[in-house]
């Protein structure tokens, strides 16, 4: 059974987004980075990314964080979307939980012949508001998860 979307979920997703899009383009170097974030053209699209603005390699053309706010039942970012990510070769990946107010963070992506898309984390780690999280390519760059959060 599905959680309903109600109109204030929706809208502490919306604020998620863009405390999370404003707090990552503080953290990453615009001239080695670039923040995106889903503006509704692309369903497939993640809500928030982070990429290397001039990669060298294919390796590096996949992003660096890829974030997804969620504010209903996260079960479908939990596991379809992490195994869709690791398959990818993302290395952190990460899901607000506006609801349940967690910061669910997936890293290490290994292959599972059990996972949807043959791939998962080895590393999964459920945040509380007051955790302390840094992205893997800025782990000097601390951020509390209720900070993340409306």
């Amino acid at each position: 059974m599905s959680t309903p979307v109600l109109p204030a979920h929706r809208a502490q997703a919306a604020t998620a987004q863009r405390m999370t899009e404003n707090w990552l383009r503080n953290v990453f170097a615009p001239n080695l980075y670039t923040v995106r974030w889903h503006d509704g053209t692309d369903a497939s699209a993640p809500d928030v990314s982070v990429v290397r603005v001039h990669p060298a390699t294919d390796a590096e053309r996949v992003p660096v964080l890829v974030v997804e706010i969620e504010d209903t039942d996260a079960s479908y970012d939990l596991a379809e979307q992490a195994s869709r990510h690791a398959a990818a070769g993302v290395l952190d990946y990460w899901v607000i939980d506006v609801v349940a107010r967690q910061l669910h963070i997936f890293r290490d992506p290994r292959p599972d012949p059990a996972a949807r898309h043959g791939f998962s984390y080895n590393s999964v780690r459920v945040c509380s508001p007051n955790a302390l999280v840094s992205p893997l390519v800025a782990e000097l760059h601390l951020a509390q998860v209720v900070d993340l959060l409306p």
